[in-house]
């Protein structure tokens, strides 16, 4: 009994053995070979609708940039209209008033005169007597002779001369509200301002001492004042020279 219990318990043994070592070359042979499987293969017809899906897509979208650009340029188009318009509202107004101070009449220019009077006086109060004095100074020429056109009973050569003080007035008004350190833009006279050169001064590209020299005006070279930028006057003179000069180096003649 002994003897057949031990002869089975070595059958066991040796079968576990066995399978041990089969498991053990099982985990030693080569790995699985993997199998490449072959791409996806893609219709004709989806390959067909997805060109013409992005076709139409481009078709899209150059219609709303051909719509944007012309939302652009009707934009542009009345920007120009109304730059048109307010020039020539601005122009209209020009001539209006040109035509008045044409036929002035006394009592006009006596309100005129007296209007002005009034903001020279304001004006160096709030400033002081020596704030841009050659421009104040220039402004002031300018009163006195309208006064003496006024008393001569040259009623339009007055409101002019009254118009052109008034210029230079706000000219001063603008210069203290945009220092120079601050950007300034250009600005135009209603009506120009014949004045002569004071000494022998560069005419200049450039509203700036490093500007291009146009020309040397000599001094008394007359010159018409047709706009200004900061302290800077815009003149042309008698041979049609245009530029820029300070307005410390101009006087009225």
């Amino acid at each position: 009994m002994v003897v057949i219990y031990r002869y089975l318990m070595k059958i066991i043994a040796m079968t576990l053995l066995s399978v041990f070592i089969t498991g053990c070359a099982m985990k030693q042979s080569p790995g699985v070979v993997e199998v490449a499987l072959p791409p996806p293969v893609v219709s004709d017809d989806s390959l067909s609708v997805s060109l013409e899906e992005q076709q139409k897509l481009i078709v899209h979208l150059l219609h709303v940039l051909s719509d944007k650009e012309a939302e652009i340029n009707q934009l542009k188009e009345n920007e120009k209209s109304q730059v048109i318009e307010l020039q020539e509202t601005t122009s209209e107004v020009v001539l209006a008033e040109t035509k008045l101070r044409r036929f002035a009449t006394e009592a006009d220019v006596a309100s005129l005169l007296a209007e002005v009077e009034i903001l020279m006086n304001e004006l160096e109060t709030t400033f002081g007597p020596n704030y841009q004095l050659s421009l104040q100074h220039l402004s002031q020429q300018l009163i006195d002779i309208a006064s003496s056109s006024f008393e001569q009973a040259e009623y339009s050569v007055a409101a002019d001369q009254v118009e052109q003080a008034k210029q230079f007035i706000n000219m001063l008004m603008d210069n203290h509200k945009k220092p120079e350190t601050h950007a300034i833009s250009e600005a135009s006279f209603k009506v120009a301002i014949p004045l002569i050169i004071k000494a022998e001064s560069q005419l200049r590209q450039q509203p700036t001492n490093s500007g291009n020299m146009v020309s040397m005006l000599k001094k008394s070279t007359p010159v018409v004042a047709r706009g200004y930028k900061g302290t800077w006057l815009q003149v042309q003179t008698a041979v049609g020279d245009s530029g820029w000069i300070m307005a410390d180096l101009v006087e009225v003649p």
